[in-house]
């Protein structure tokens, strides 16, 4: 093997070799300080994925849980606030969302495409609204043929919807010509009129012990079976597992003698680096076969899915910000855990340089599991096969 192969063939050249392109892509400026930002890794673990370049897959769940865990314990002193403040808009919010992806896809399966494959326009579903335990609770109810068509669907439909909401969360405070500091001001006020003062917590710069214990509870966490009857079995997975346990931990403050409140701007640095290795591994995974798949089983996967992914954005864009009159800080959180999108959570902190959108995607994102489960069941027994 020649030093050019092993180069290529190595997981961490190959995934850090997306992260500086697509860095490098994402400062680009393309007019109206309109930026790819944070987004720029992923588009060019797309470019490589595509081109045949691999990386380990578990530097999928590593890299997610590394940044989940520092965004959670900068948003834990704000999670009081923002559950007393908006706790059951969120909870509105996470069956809302699905509920409008679950309602198209039965009319694009029965009235817009019944010629196509039914399991295959089926996965857009979960795909679109990137939803993992979906696709698991979907596939297990179908017979072995349409579960693989599901697989497919839902394959294709999870990238569309991860370009979706990421490019969303990136361009739309732009595009809007919103007010980011205000609405940072307004989000301030709201969580602060609730949220005690705790300044008998101590705060170091870094607790290693700490990090890592929330790391190791959360994944203990999400892996814990939760029984719902006839429905099935679901986990909160690695994103609910640390993250809820990042916010409950940091916000208590200790665990015994260990400190869990950590200096912002070291947690931050953290946040930003595991992001962005983060994205171009999901970028360099979901690249490889794309296009192969797209021209195989067509348009309809790619319509279904981007009509429902941008269809829940807009539900939950409208409820948030026209109706209940949020701020974005609480808004971003609500319709990217409403998409049950890390993705998108990781490109709202980008475009917004608020970690504390991870108080609201954490309020939302269990009970969008727990409905995109529900929703896929129901789907299964309702459409004919």
């Amino acid at each position: 093997m020649t030093f050019v192969d092993s180069l290529l063939g190595s997981g961490v050249f190959v995934m850090f070799l997306a992260v500086v392109v697509g860095m490098a892509f994402g400062r680009i400026d393309f007019g109206r300080g309109i930026k790819f930002g944070v987004a720029g890794p992923l588009f060019a673990g797309l470019v490589l994925g595509h081109f045949g370049f691999t990386v380990p897959s578990a530097y999928s769940g590593l890299t997610l849980a590394l940044f989940v865990a520092a965004v959670g314990l900068i948003a834990a002193h704000e999670i009081e606030g923002t559950v007393k403040t908006y706790g059951l808009n969120f909870v509105a919010i996470s069956v809302l969302m699905p509920t409008i992806a679950v309602i198209l896809t039965y009319v694009w399966t029965v009235l817009v495409f019944p010629d196509a494959s039914t399991g295959l326009i089926m996965g857009s579903f979960s795909g679109a609204l990137t939803s993992s335990p979906g696709l698991g609770s979907a596939v297990e109810a179908l017979p072995e043929a349409a579960a693989q068509q599901y697989q497919i669907g839902h394959s294709v439909g999870y990238v569309i919807g991860v370009l979706i909401i990421v490019m969303f969360q990136q361009l739309y405070p732009k595009l809007s010509g919103m007010d980011l500091d205000d609405e940072k001001r307004r989000f301030s006020e709201k969580v602060s009129d609730i949220a005690e003062e705790e300044t008998d917590v101590e705060t170091v710069a870094f607790s290693v012990l700490g990090f890592a214990l929330v790391l190791a509870v959360g994944s203990v966490l999400g892996s814990v079976p939760i029984p719902l009857g006839p429905i099935g079995v679901i986990t909160l997975g690695t994103t609910g597992g640390v993250l809820i346990t990042a916010l409950v931990l940091g916000y208590l403050g200790t665990v015994g003698p260990v400190t869990m409140r950590m200096e912002t701007t070291i947690l931050s640095e953290i946040r930003a680096f595991t992001l962005a290795m983060f994205l171009a591994v999901v970028g360099i995974d979901a690249g490889s076969g794309l296009v192969d798949t797209i021209a195989e089983y067509g348009v309809e996967i790619v319509v279904t899915a981007g009509v429902n992914s941008v269809a829940a954005i807009v539900v939950g864009l409208v409820v948030t910000r026209f109706v209940w009159e949020m701020d974005w800080i609480h808004a971003a959180g609500g319709i990217t855990g409403g998409h049950t999108d890390t993705k998108g959570l990781a490109a709202a902190i980008d475009a917004t340089g608020a970690d504390e959108v991870a108080a609201g995607y954490g309020n939302t994102y269990p009970f969008a599991l727990l409905a995109m489960v529900i929703y896929a069941k129901i789907l299964v027994a309702v459409v004919p096969l």
